[in-house]
């Protein structure tokens, strides 16, 4: 077993052993689920100490065969098993992964009775999407999306505030809905690189490696389906297939018109949850329209860019614009999250270097800022029993560092220079602006709103008056320290020296673009 078998498998294995393991006390049951995202983190580390910069395929691939279907097409066997590899698109986001499950755990407060299914939960929904961001096959890819799925159901619904139970089921309504179009799409692909939606038979002289059998392997589907013709492969069930798949990706990631129960995810879910779903979970349909639309169907990406980078300015503005009317920080936030996703479609509408780095670095950019804004609005939240932007005020005065830690969050998200939030809006406005730019000067009013909201929001928090309710209260403890440096630390890293993950992003990118000519 390769080291990425055992990025994925080490959360699962804290996870089992937090089941079936009895008489286990609430401390030990906290340092068990942490310890899973801890040797995941550390074993993503020495894989990118391992990572050889020179190739753009995967790397360290692990395959674990689990069972085979007879005769499935064309009397070919389809072997079913869980395939691992990183590449740069992949690893920067394990990273992220691990590092904010990690931070996630340590930021949950103790829970009465309850520590071993919170964390266990937790991690699950960790390995879930390790495997997203690891996965070489459709199969590993769908069974590692279904995990974080209901994982993230749980937590919500176990471990939320009041409303938390209609919060989930609609989490798992929208994001259940996307998963079956994803299902959909790349069994799908994986038909018509079978040539199953073709009016000529395949190519039986191996002009086409693998053509004619069904496979799941998505390097082998990538090498078929860009070299298929369109006798081979219908033009346009091609293009209805990669809508299918954008459509899921608008609802995975909570793109408007299907973003509402984004807001209401984290209106009613505890802090940690939030760090885990706003941070990680909501970049697997980004992860999947780079991986599958541009790594699949360049050609229909860049057919429908002018509708895909239409729908990220609507993002970017509808985004801004709803956060400007928020009374709560956390639908603030997750206004501000869909705001700043929509820059991502706009990169890879560019289909140019500059947007899809762009696009690569806002993944991570954002999932950093709004873990960090979803911690430190929770330890607000902890000492004033609120998080509603009008009932707070003056708290720079009682809670010194973690007011300045939130504007530091904050100005990140606003795109401030020296921070990743500068480093992938600027890349991506690039691009986008090479491609687009008449669609990309109307998206900056949105870069200039999330100014405005975020900045009106600070001012409403931290400054003024302390209101006498909040005199006395504590700052930021030793514990609550940890995940704050941490995040703040790596948004800051980023955006002094963008190549720390940038030359990772680079080598995805540069194979994407070939791909797409």
């Amino acid at each position: 077993m390769g080291i990425v078998f055992w990025i994925v498998l080490a959360p699962v294995i804290a996870a089992a052993l937090l089941a079936v393991v009895p008489g286990i006390k609430p401390n030990a049951q906290r340092t068990l689920g942490l310890l899973g995202s801890a040797v995941s983190l550390v074993l993503a580390l020495i894989a990118w100490g391992r990572f050889q910069y020179g190739t753009s395929g995967f790397q360290e691939i692990s395959r674990v065969h689990w069972f085979t279907l007879p005769a499935v097409w064309q009397q070919s066997d389809l072997s079913i098993g869980l395939s691992f590899g990183l590449d740069g698109l992949s690893l920067p986001l394990v990273l992220l992964a691990a590092f904010i499950s990690l931070l996630a755990g340590l930021a949950a407060p103790a829970r009465e009775g309850r520590t071993r299914l919170f964390h266990l939960w937790l991690a699950l929904a960790t390995a879930g999407v390790l495997g997203v961001f690891t996965a070489m096959d459709l199969f590993t890819f769908l069974l590692a999306l279904e995990l974080s799925l209901f994982s993230a159901f749980f937590l919500i619904l176990q471990f939320g505030e009041a409303g938390s139970r209609k919060a989930a089921f609609k989490f798992l309504l929208y994001r259940g809905l996307a998963s079956v179009l994803f299902l959909a799409a790349l069994v799908g692909l994986a038909y018509g690189a079978a040539g199953g939606f073709g009016t000529t038979q395949p190519d039986t002289q191996g002009v086409i490696q693998g053509a004619g059998t069904l496979t799941f392997d998505i390097s082998a589907l990538m090498d078929t389906l860009h070299k298929a013709s369109e006798a081979y492969f219908i033009p346009h069930v091609r293009s209805v297939l990669f809508l299918v798949l954008l459509l899921g990706v608008l609802i995975e990631e909570a793109f408007v018109p299907f973003h509402t129960w984004l807001p209401t995810t984290h209106e009613h879910s505890d802090p940690a949850t939030n760090m885990l779903i706003g941070g990680v979970l909501t970049k697997t349909g980004a992860y999947a329209l780079l991986r599958f639309g541009v790594g699949f169907l360049p050609g229909e990406v860049r057919h429908w860019g002018v509708l895909i980078a239409v729908l990220g300015v609507i993002n970017i503005l509808y985004g801004a614009f709803a956060a400007w009317a928020q009374k709560d920080w956390r639908r603030l936030i997750a206004f501000g999250s869909i705001s700043h996703m929509g820059l991502v479609l706009l990169g890879v509408a560019a289909l140019n270097p500059a947007g899809l780095q762009g696009a690569m670095f806002m993944m991570v950019s954002s999932g950093l800022l709004t873990a960090l804004l979803f911690f430190l609005t929770g330890a607000i939240q902890a000492r004033t029993r609120t998080t509603l932007i009008p009932a707070l005020g003056g708290l720079s005065k009682p809670m010194p560092m973690l007011s300045g830690f939130l504007l530091v969050a904050a100005l990140g998200s606003l795109g401030l220079p020296l921070t990743s939030g500068f480093i992938s809006e600027i890349q991506a406005f690039i691009g986008g602006f090479g491609t687009y730019p008449g669609i990309s000067f109307v998206g900056v009013i949105g870069i200039i709103l999330s100014a405005v909201y975020l900045l009106y929001a600070m001012e409403r928090t931290t400054f003024g008056p302390a209101k006498q309710v909040y005199t006395g209260l504590a700052d930021a403890t030793p514990r609550e320290y940890v995940p704050t440096v941490v995040l703040t630390a790596l948004v800051l890293i980023i955006g002094v020296y963008p190549g720390v993950i940038g030359n990772l992003f680079g080598l995805s990118v540069q194979a994407l673009l070939r791909i797409g000519g």
